[in-house]
């Protein structure tokens, strides 16, 4: 295990600022939501799974478009912020086993919109699928 394998590893998880029932229910865990970055962890069980045993690819295209909504929470500083995910492409590159890491970035933010991308890995550091995607922060509900 390398250094950011084990520091990752000993991370704690933090409450998210947004109550997302679906993510709850997939038990994925917030370990950082700053202005660089943001990380999620999922400790994946059997009913994450697909038909061959590797993580459902809904789990973890989820994954990655929370990481980088958080990323753009994170980078805007408004942690409890709604924000729609306008568009998102994902790139499959290998199937996941066991737990999955989560990392998002903002790339670019204007006004309305923020650019961002996303990487899923094993805990070992292999590369388990990437993404890119535009996201839009909403006005509070009244």
């Amino acid at each position: 295990m390398t250094d950011r394998n084990a520091e990752v590893a000993a991370m704690q998880p933090i409450p998210f600022a947004v109550d997302i029932p679906f993510v709850q229910h997939l038990g994925i865990e917030l370990l950082e939501q700053s202005p660089q970055r943001a990380l999620i962890r999922l400790a994946r069980k059997a009913e994450h799974s697909n038909s061959w045993g590797s993580a459902h690819g809904g789990v973890v295209m989820t994954m990655l478009d929370l990481v980088m909504a958080c990323a753009v929470r994170g980078h805007h500083g408004v942690a409890g912020a709604s924000v729609l995910t306008v568009d998102m492409s994902v790139g499959f590159m290998q199937p996941g086993l066991g737990e999955i890491l989560a990392e998002g970035r903002v790339l670019s933010a204007g006004r309305s919109t923020t650019f961002c991308e996303a990487e899923t890995r094993d805990p070992q550091g292999k590369l388990l699928a990437k993404a890119m995607g535009t996201f839009k922060m909403l006005e509070k509900r009244q």
